[in-house]
């Protein structure tokens, strides 16, 4: 019985997992953190400059995108899945400027989408979804 109760429990949360697109920020720019639920809730979390900004509390700002937009964003994670097995692009970076802009599913995380897609399908989907997503919670 206690088998059937974990098996239950594990397959709720893994029903339950969130794809996150984050920005692993910079010295020169904070990083940020969008969790995005099936239901197109939508949570962005701000995280401090990488070395700097310590002790100040984050930002959360909540947001509903639309349903269209995180059926996409899902579909396009599944579709891609395991993120960590599509080509990680390479492209020169600042090591003060440069920051990294992944999907996560879970414990699976693309590479770094800031690099381009190499003409990848499964990578443009997911490009275009995270900039659709961080579009609404920084339209700048």
């Amino acid at each position: 019985m206690k088998t059937v109760f974990a098996a239950a429990l594990l397959g709720a949360a893994c029903f339950a997992q969130s794809v996150a697109v984050v920005n692993s920020g910079s010295t020169n720019a904070a990083g940020f953190r969008i969790v995005v639920e099936k239901s197109g809730q939508a949570e962005y979390t701000s995280k401090p400059r990488r070395g700097l900004d310590k002790g100040q509390a984050p930002v959360t700002i909540r947001k509903t995108i639309s349903k269209s937009l995180a059926d996409s964003l899902y579909a396009d994670v599944k579709a891609a899945s395991p993120l960590a097995s599509l080509p990680p692009q390479s492209c020169m970076k600042s090591a003060s400027f440069g920051s990294r802009l992944t999907v996560e599913f879970g414990d699976d995380v693309s590479p770094d989408l800031s690099c381009g897609d190499d003409g990848t399908a499964k990578m443009q989907a997911l490009i275009r979804d995270a900039k659709a997503v961080v579009k609404i919670f920084r339209p700048e």
